[in-house]
């Protein structure tokens, strides 16, 4: 009885799901690191950069308004029809995807002249696109209230990517090439499986309306994403291109020891901008500001005391996951937490701007940050080397932060009469 309860709660199954993603991603670093050394980690770590920077435009033009904007629909077969449509989106974007992805690597790779990266473009093109469509599938699962089914295909792709990763490294097969296929392999399968029991499909009226609901507020946070992709990926592809691959490495896999965090962040983006719009339904924006804070703040308290707890043997820590080769990078991973916990407030304010339809102010506030990480990461790392890329990623959301907060306060001065009247009468300031 107790385990159907478990299973009806959103809540639940989102925590569990995350669970899934985030401890698999612990343990894939962990892999990773060991199996392939810290120096072709790094590698690594420089072409996954660029998945990430794929998934991120991912998220911006199609996941995060897919959300938000399902989540305000006034009926289900309105919702349905949107998310079709979205779906419309997703598959238009795999096509420019691949064709991107492959020209760009081909490009690189002639340039230079090397015959090992030629051999890694077809893994790691494929696994880009089969990457970013399951990572679409698994927000579609919670925005149609699936969050059961986003379970399960998770668990298909990460824990199947665990133990892929776990099997090549015992065998000794594990290299930068076979890691990326097995990425593709388990992202397409769960992607396939997922795309036939829903039965997903989209014409085009359906792709063409998603994309003009979407489209105003899939620019800012397409852009402001691909900002915050800049303040910290774009530091740590500066960071590398100073003080090597190692260091990037090394940051990379500090920042995977604080990946149980995700567990909690990527939660937030499954679930609260769905309960911020319920809230913001229920009583107007002040209702839903009134639950950010309040659930911000408790959360803030948490990570602050855990975060503590860890900066205290952060050393240690390092030694008993990665080895010695780690050890040097405990500061590296005390600023690590740090930056987590600056980026629990933006999520917030983010958030709460996304629930009221203003997300210039989202857009400013990634290019604030953007601004300052890539003005400070070349005198930091040539200053203090690996550490200097998290330096200049912690300064930049210190700035995030600022003006997102400068922002919400100046909005009932500054808020446009017409604007307000688009979201209804209740929700006027």
């Amino acid at each position: 009885m107790r385990m159907l309860q478990f299973g009806r709660s959103r809540r639940n199954l989102t925590v569990l799901d995350q669970v899934i993603v985030s401890g698999s991603n612990f343990l894939t670093g962990i892999i990773l690191v060991r199996g392939l050394g810290l120096q072709r980690f790094g590698l690594f770590t420089v072409a996954y950069a660029f998945l990430l920077l794929a998934n991120s435009v991912q998220l911006s033009f199609i996941s995060s308004p897919m959300i938000t904007l399902g989540s305000l629909c006034s009926t289900e077969t309105e919702r349905l029809r949107f998310v079709r449509g979205m779906f419309g989106l997703l598959l238009s974007f795999c096509v420019i995807t691949i064709v991107a992805t492959v020209a760009a690597g081909v490009t690189y790779a002639a340039l230079e002249g090397d015959a090992a990266l030629a051999r890694i473009i077809p893994a790691f093109c494929v696994s880009v696109v089969l990457y970013v469509a399951q990572d679409w599938l698994r927000r579609y699962y919670f925005t149609v209230g699936k969050a059961a089914a986003s379970v399960w295909d998770d668990a298909v792709s990460y824990l199947g990517q665990v133990a892929l990763l776990g099997l090549l490294m015992w065998m000794q097969w594990l290299t930068i090439e076979s890691a990326f296929w097995t990425i593709a392999l388990t992202s397409g399968v769960a992607f396939a499986a997922g795309a036939v029991l829903e039965r997903l499909g989209s014409n085009f009226a359906e792709t063409r309306d998603a994309f003009r609901q979407s489209r105003r507020i899939s620019i800012d946070l397409g852009i402001s994403n691909q900002l915050q992709w800049l303040v910290y990926q774009g530091a740590m592809l500066v960071g590398a291109s100073v003080a090597g691959a190692q260091a990037a490495g090394g940051v990379r896999a500090t920042q995977n020891v604080v990946g149980p965090v995700n567990i909690v962040y990527q939660a937030l983006e499954n679930i609260v901008p769905i309960r911020a719009a319920e809230e913001m339904r229920r009583g107007g924006i002040r209702r839903a500001e009134a639950f950010l804070f309040r659930f911000g703040l408790a959360g803030f308290v948490v990570l602050l005391v855990a975060f503590s707890a860890v900066s205290l043997v952060s050393d240690r820590f390092l030694v008993f996951f990665y080895g010695r080769q780690l050890q040097t990078y405990a500061g590296v991973l005390n600023l690590q937490m740090l930056y987590f916990l600056l980026a629990w407030p933006v999520r917030q304010y983010t958030f709460l701007f996304r629930t009221v339809k203003r997300t210039t102010p989202i857009l400013i506030s990634s290019i604030v940050a953007a601004a300052i990480s890539l003005l400070l990461v070349y005198p930091m790392v040539r200053d203090f080397s690996a550490l200097g890329i998290v330096i200049a990623a912690v300064a930049g959301q210190i700035g995030n932060l600022l003006y997102l907060v400068l922002a919400w306060v100046r909005i009932p001065q500054t808020a446009n009469i017409r604007d307000d009247s688009q979201l209804g009468p209740k929700y006027r300031f």
